[in-house]
């Protein structure tokens, strides 16, 4: 017999949608798809680029992509979050909890949990961005420099062509290029731009996953999220 739970969240979802998620899914996963707008894609090693839709899991090693206007969501096992804007890819590492995410093209905004022991590392070809916990974006472009954007907390920033690192903090952008510079400036409205822009697609939007588990007593329990993100 199919038991049907229907579970409004309001000021506790994310608390909830956590305790659902590690109930749905298999060991291995660290995070699921929150939101997709458009065009996005998942690849799992030798496998081929396939669409994902809302709720799907992410596991270590996993590729994701947006294509041209297409936004996602990605919501981690530690409520930390990636949000990515058109044309990105990166790669995401980790076993229960997210390690690292490689980014290879694209904006990426973030929002990291505070950790007590260990570092969230971000790579990209030019950088290496090391965080404990905190909140910006993340750009890299196509001539590989990277523009780090930091609205809370404080990242350390590495140049891998000349082993240069910086502190970035709040209010602050670092710049890291090919040539092996890397420094800092006063986040200007253009680098806030880029997060505000990529934050907007996400705001005041009613957002709902239907997942499935089996309970302890042998039978399968939906689980519907309704959430105001």
């Amino acid at each position: 017999m199919k038991i049907r739970n229907v579970i409004l969240l309001l000021a506790l979802f994310s608390f909830a949608a956590s305790v659902a998620f590690m109930m749905a899914a298999p060991p291995g996963n660290i995070a699921l798809f929150w939101v997709i707008k458009n065009d996005v894609e998942k690849k799992q090693s030798s496998n081929d680029w396939a669409k994902v839709k809302k709720g799907d899991l992410i596991y270590g090693g996993d590729l994701v992509r947006t294509q041209k206007e297409s936004f996602t969501l990605i919501k981690f096992n530690d409520a930390s979050t990636l949000r990515l804007g058109p044309n990105a890819e990166v790669q995401v590492y980790g076993d229960k909890n997210p390690q690292s995410t490689n980014v290879g093209s694209g904006d990426v905004g973030f929002t990291m949990t505070k950790r007590k022991e260990g570092q969230f590392e971000f790579t990209t070809p030019t950088s290496v961005a090391s965080i404990r916990g905190t909140e910006g974006i993340l750009t890299v472009q196509i001539d590989g420099t990277d523009f780090l954007t930091i609205v809370e907390g404080l990242v350390q920033l590495t140049n891998k062509f000349s082993s240069k690192s910086v502190d970035v903090g709040a209010g602050q952008t670092g710049e890291s290029s090919k040539d092996g510079n890397i420094g800092t400036h006063q986040s200007s409205q253009q680098d806030l731009n880029r997060l505000s822009g990529l934050d907007n697609q996400f705001n005041q939007q009613q957002h709902r996953i239907e997942m499935w588990f089996r309970g302890s007593d042998g039978q399968l329990h939906e689980v519907i999220i309704e959430t105001q993100q």
